[in-house]
């Protein structure tokens, strides 16, 4: 009996050592973000602050939402993000809240301003930029952030899956493509006036991967405003919006009553759509499923083998 429990003491002991022994050899962690800086994590991450809907959404995600200690305000999925402390906007959030919480990590995404995050590096904040341009950046993305608040079991869960669904789809459009020219695409990211999404964006890459050409990748700029001329111009095939385009919630009903769009082939062929903005903007593990929108409104016809 004593030479039993003697065992499982020294087992018990090895374990303890070996696990010991990796965490050390763990830390600290290096890492370049996107914005080129080197950042050093010296131990596990135990106070998060995101502010981006996105990162949120991927913290949720790993089950790691009780170091979540604060979001921005446009973080609100899932619901329970809501409940979480305020550090205000995206681009222009509470610097001495953020202090006053004493964070870990606070991770960035594409969506916050880099002067922001010096101004948190300054302030002996550490934080990390991402800047995903596609739906390979954002699988990526998510690898790395599940390295970098120790959830590399659950992130590699999380990424398998969305490859193998991301490869899946991948397959069904370059199929379609083989035989049809890719159909010309205007994404309305504002209706009053007409903004759009311009080439290099995240939109503009769902849209390519898709299937379709973004007609707005040919307007200057990542965000360009859009003339109804230019628009009647480059006559887009499908045309997609959101409901959140306009400052009443839009509808199908009430895109068509816009005369202006009577000229363009979406409108004749009846290919308008709406599709929810959250799952086609936001680079996060609801990306496959935004992306799955954008195929069926480019090409509806493959609605059931997408489903």
């Amino acid at each position: 009996m004593r030479k039993t429990i003697f065992m499982l003491l020294m087992i018990c002991l090895i374990i303890f050592t070996a696990s010991t022994s990796v965490l050390a050899d763990f830390f600290p962690i290096k890492y370049t973000d996107d914005l080129g800086r080197e950042i050093v994590i010296e131990k596990e991450v135990q106070r998060i602050i995101s502010l981006a809907p996105a990162i949120t959404e991927i913290i949720y995600a790993l089950g790691l939402e009780d170091k979540l200690v604060a979001v921005s305000s446009a973080c609100d999925y899932p619901d329970d993000a809501l409940n979480k402390e305020d550090v205000g906007r995206i681009d222009e959030p509470n610097l001495e809240k953020i202090i006053s919480l004493e964070p870990d990590l606070v991770i960035a995404e594409s969506v916050s301003k880099i002067a922001v995050l010096k101004r948190l590096t300054e302030l002996g904040i550490k934080n990390i930029g991402f800047k995903p341009g596609s739906i390979n950046d954002t699988i990526d993305m998510i690898d790395d952030i599940s390295y970098l608040i120790s959830a590399q079991s659950a992130g590699s869960e999380i990424t398998a899956e969305m490859e193998k669904e991301h490869q899946r789809l991948k397959k069904i459009v370059a199929k379609k493509l083989e035989n049809n020219e890719r159909r010309r695409v205007f994404y309305e990211i504002w209706s009053d006036p007409l903004y759009t999404a311009g080439s290099g964006t995240f939109i503009d890459s769902l849209i390519y991967a898709a299937g379709g050409y973004n007609v707005g990748r040919e307007a200057q700029g990542s965000w360009p405003t859009y003339s109804m001329e230019s628009l009647i111009a480059a006559d887009p095939e499908v045309y997609i919006s959101s409901q959140h385009s306009s400052l009443q919630d839009l509808t199908i009903e009430k895109l068509k009553q816009k005369k202006i769009l009577r000229e363009i082939s979406a409108f004749k062929n009846d290919r308008l759509y709406l599709v929810n903005q959250d799952l086609v903007n936001r680079p996060s593990p609801r990306i496959i499923e935004g992306y799955k929108e954008l195929i069926k409104a480019i090409f509806p016809e493959l609605k059931e083998e997408i489903d």
